[in-house]
């Protein structure tokens, strides 16, 4: 299950010598559309993201998720999924997993969602290992704006770590090749932990290298309870901070890092902290799960007829503060910090 892919719509901008590289091609009338109802949804209590999961079923086994194994699941129609457009009217929806490109009908359940909503940003989060050019064409006709791949490590250990052959050559050889489009449409979504964030600025290199851009996300070990991958020695702490500073550093020299330095030292004092309080899962951001349900998160899965009964059953007593994945780090920012975050984008044009 992925939740890396997220970035907030006014914060997709990295610009160098007047160009801009990552921002997806949304017409100015349909970003203020986005900024509106981002606005809109946090006054009114709606989400402002929305993680539409086809399938819990995926063809990884990823060492920091505890999806892999086959699930029995609906295999419901793309009504059904998009349905929630009309109720729900996120500014961002996710297309996620497990993996959503085992679903066959994947095209279709897009296509149906972009003709429920025009406005939103639509992120499909994949493994990309069943991904390919004619693919990648047939879900942007349907709707799709951003391709979220995820990315672990800069070399062949990120195959070790998926379990799935090849899929590191697979990411570099695919994103070179749709990069050339110029859809600006490609984020490589990485997730930080204890063996990969000495290695972030590289990934961010990489970013650069093949055209695309980088958003990171913080480890957690709610979904398999495995503690290994959190930074939290002291001298771990300490060249996170220093792995942080060249981050802030490259992205100013314009590397394509769509993570704020806010965000990014979140990360540090999450890792620090061992928490992250204030968790508005079910009213900032919410996962429809593959039988249609809602459901608050991707650690938290029981499911609820309506955003009103998850949020009274389940938001007003939560008191979880053991993640800070990009989901939420993005959809619960202050109106200060999206204020705050989109004017950089704007001083960068």
């Amino acid at each position: 299950m992925e939740t890396t892919g997220v970035p907030v719509p006014l914060e997709t901008d990295t610009r160098k010598n007047g160009k801009d590289r990552t921002a997806p091609g949304l017409s100015p009338g349909r970003k203020a559309k986005i900024a509106l109802r981002t606005v809109r949804n946090i006054i009114q209590g709606k989400p402002s993201t929305v993680s539409v999961e086809v399938t819990y079923n995926c063809n990884a086994n990823c060492e920091h998720c505890d999806l892999g194994a086959y699930v029995e699941e609906p295999r419901l129609g793309p009504e059904q999924f998009a349905r929630w457009m009309d109720e729900l009217s996120p500014a961002v929806a996710q297309i996620s997993g497990g993996e959503p490109l085992l679903r066959k009908d994947l095209v279709d359940i897009i296509r149906e969602m972009r003709r429920r909503d025009p406005v939103a940003v639509f992120v499909i989060t994949t493994n990309v290992q069943l991904l390919d050019e004619d693919k990648y064409l047939r879900l942007r006709e349907a709707g799709v704006d951003q391709f979220s791949f995820s990315l672990d490590y800069p070399d062949q250990r990120h195959n070790e770590f998926r379990h799935l052959k090849k899929n590191f050559e697979h990411i570099r050889e695919l994103s070179c090749r749709l990069a050339r489009y110029g859809n600006n449409d490609i984020i490589l979504a990485c997730v930080v932990q204890s063996d990969n964030f000495r290695d972030l600025p590289r990934i961010a290199e990489l970013a650069k290298e093949w055209g695309v851009a980088v958003n990171f996300s913080t480890y957690n070990s709610l979904r398999t309870g495995n503690t290994r991958f959190l930074v939290n020695s002291s001298e771990d702490l300490a060249e996170l901070t220093r792995v942080v500073d060249r981050l802030v550093a490259m992205q100013s020299d314009g590397y394509p890092i769509l993570t704020s330095g806010w965000t990014l030292r979140q990360m540090i004092h999450f890792f620090q902290n061992g928490r992250q309080p204030n968790c508005r899962a079910g009213e900032r951001f919410l996962i429809v799960n593959p039988w249609s349900k809602l459901t608050p998160c991707g650690m938290f899965r029981d499911t609820y007829e309506s955003q009103t009964d998850l949020v009274r059953q389940f938001s007003k007593n939560n008191s979880c503060d053991k993640c800070f994945t990009a989901i939420r780090a993005n959809s619960e920012k202050s109106p200060y910090r999206l204020l705050v975050d989109s004017l950089r984008a704007v001083r960068r044009r």
